[in-house]
């Protein structure tokens, strides 16, 4: 594929026995705007097809080229984003500006379970929001390859402004860098509840952005992933350097292969730097990633192991780890009723106007007050 208005064919997207939920887009200059559809839902859709990319061509200003597109049961958003993307390249312009971009969601929310979600990969963005995850990260770092970054772009864009993910926290991993750019470019204007920082060293990595996220009027969070020997060191400036920090974590691996060490173990020490500067900082700190996909009593395991260190979330690389990770965050049945009831005292004491409080004899203060919600957040109750 060329870019810049000078290639005669350009294509975009995946068509083929094992595609599904998606479609190839292939745009040839002509001498007049024509679109040719093959679909494997023809009979149902085909029509809708083709009025849809008609749109897109107005809204490119009906230029000169063939459309033809081979689709295996693309939803709309995707064929959008597949057609923009073709022809943006293919004419050398920008991607058209959304129409109804979603409010970014709250700072503070619950962070149990991070699904990673291949930006590239449409067949997954309708499903994702029925696994549960407490955030679904849109990936468009390390899961996309070089040469589909502009089509990954296209296509979170459009998921965020078109899918309902339930009550999933909408996240961007971006790429560091110059490709950062591009990236905040596209997916801004559809306002992720949160974008994720990767390989953040030092707190300029982190205003760029923060920069950048202004200038683009978007109100995102942003979660930090410390990569790097150096990233740890400066992990206190770093998640000090803006409020639209919500929370940061470690990338292990990265990190083991920076120090030049093998075994998870060699990162215990920079998780505790990343949980000790996130917690002086007011922020949430969040464990990595659980690698073994076929273990869930692991991940219940490793999830419960990392809320006693003292972290409130883990990744996941697979739908099937975000339950078992659920069940090691949750409380048990005791830790439930007396968190139920330290809520409740207090916040009768506060209306009672009263500055003391005492539940089974022991004094109960504003700390402790906020770990009890959470504690019923994570259980999923009410007060």
């Amino acid at each position: 594929m060329a870019s810049g208005g000078l290639a005669m064919k350009t294509s975009v997207g995946y068509f083929g026995d094992n595609v599904r939920s998606d479609l190839l887009v292939t745009v040839e200059d002509a001498t007049q705007p024509t679109v040719r559809v093959s679909s494997s839902v023809e009979a149902m859709y085909g029509d809708s097809i083709r009025a849809q990319a008609q749109r897109i061509l107005e809204r490119f200003g009906n230029p000169s080229v063939s459309l033809e597109l081979q689709d295996a049961g693309a939803l709309p958003f995707a064929i959008e984003a597949r057609i923009e993307c073709a022809l943006s390249k293919h004419l050398g312009q920008t991607l058209p500006d959304l129409t109804t971009p979603r409010e970014t969601g709250p700072r503070n929310r619950l962070r149990r379970t991070r699904l990673y979600v291949p930006g590239n990969s449409s067949k997954f963005f309708a499903s994702a929001g029925l696994y549960g995850a407490d955030c679904l990260i849109f990936d468009l770092e390390d899961s996309v390859a070089p040469s589909e970054k502009d089509a990954a772009r296209a296509l979170v864009r459009r998921g965020l402004e078109s899918l309902d993910f339930g009550t999933s926290e909408r996240t961007v991993r971006i790429n560091s860098g110059e490709a950062a750019h591009h990236d905040l470019v596209s997916v801004a204007p559809a306002n992720p509840d949160t974008i994720i920082l990767p390989k953040v060293e030092c707190a300029s990595d982190v205003l760029n952005v923060v920069k950048h996220l202004e200038e683009l009027k978007c109100a995102s969070h942003i979660i930090v992933i410390l990569e790097s020997a150096l990233g740890v060191l400066n992990a206190l400036e770093i998640v000090r350097s803006s409020p639209r920090i919500a929370a940061m974590t470690l990338g292990v691996e990265d990190y083991l292969a920076d120090i030049h060490a093998t075994g998870s173990e060699q990162a215990e020490w920079a998780n505790r730097m990343v949980l000790n500067a996130a917690r002086a900082a007011g922020v949430m700190p969040l464990a990595s990633v659980f690698s073994k996909l076929d273990d869930d009593e692991g991940m219940e395991q490793y999830a419960r192991s990392m809320m006693h260190a003292g972290f409130e979330g883990v990744g996941c690389i697979h739908p099937r780890q975000i339950q078992p990770a659920h069940r090691g965050f949750a409380p048990s049945n005791s830790e439930v009723e007396q968190s139920r009831e330290i809520v409740r005292t207090y916040e009768s004491a506060l209306k009672d106007g009263s500055g003391v409080v005492s539940v089974n004899g022991r004094m109960v203060d504003v700390p402790i007050y906020e770990r009890a919600k959470r504690t019923l957040q994570r259980a999923g109750v009410d007060r």
